[in-house]
């Protein structure tokens, strides 16, 4: 998937990863996909990680091209791919040999496909990494991530409402009694814009999806008897 389509039209990382995520999430609710749909788009991942993996090897021989480091993309498609069961070892070492030039935002995404894939170790140093920058408010019984790259804000990695929502997921995936999780939820919604929505359709959609996991992984989403 690609930005616009029509002439000169190219698949984009960002786009993909957003769409075969979506598809992912459809698909454990029982949505009927079209055949192949979500298949064809993992295997294009595959394809651009595997790329992205050849330029950060490139660079310790200066063999061009190459990239110095790991980024936030290729944390989304990480993270992506280890949703459909699809692990690069290589690129896991490399981001995580990175994590620190990570964007707060990237490490979240990180840190849930660690969790996945039960590398305890890796993923403890993650937190860690991602809770220097999280702001707790007593008084309101809220917290955030102070996010350092608040002027990146164009960058689709810069949104801090994307990236706590996508922190709400990490912390409920690995324990949702811990209370920094509810605290999280409350400033979410105490940062909608007229009670409704956040800034674009893809951070409400993201949101939803925290908000969502997190009342089913706290038994909140079974009916009272």
């Amino acid at each position: 998937w690609g930005w616009f389509s029509g002439y000169g039209e190219h698949s984009y990382p960002h786009t993909t990863a957003v769409v075969v995520h979506g598809l992912q999430i459809a698909r454990q609710n029982d949505v009927a996909i079209v055949p192949g749909v979500i298949e064809r788009g993992i295997e294009w991942l595959k394809a651009y990680q595997a790329g992205q993996v050849t330029l950060l090897q490139n660079a310790a021989t200066k063999t061009k091209p190459w990239k110095t480091h790991c980024d936030a993309m290729d944390a989304f498609v990480y993270m992506v791919l280890v949703d459909a069961d699809v692990a690069n070892d290589e690129m896991r070492e490399f981001l995580f040999r990175d994590r620190v030039q990570l964007p707060v935002y990237a490490k979240a995404l990180f840190g849930l496909a660690l969790h996945k894939q039960q590398q305890e170790e890796q993923l403890a140093m993650i937190l860690e990494n991602i809770s220097q920058f999280l702001v707790q408010d007593d008084e309101n019984q809220t917290a955030y991530l102070r996010l350092p790259e608040d002027n990146w804000w164009w960058y689709w990695y810069g949104s801090g409402v994307e990236a706590n929502a996508y922190y709400l997921k990490l912390l409920t995936a690995v324990n949702p009694q811990d209370p920094r999780a509810s605290k999280l939820v409350k400033y979410l919604l105490n940062n909608r814009k007229h009670a409704t929505y956040w800034n674009s359709t893809r951070d409400t959609a993201v949101c939803i999806e925290a908000l969502a996991e997190y009342l089913v992984a706290g038994g909140e989403d079974q009916a009272e008897i």
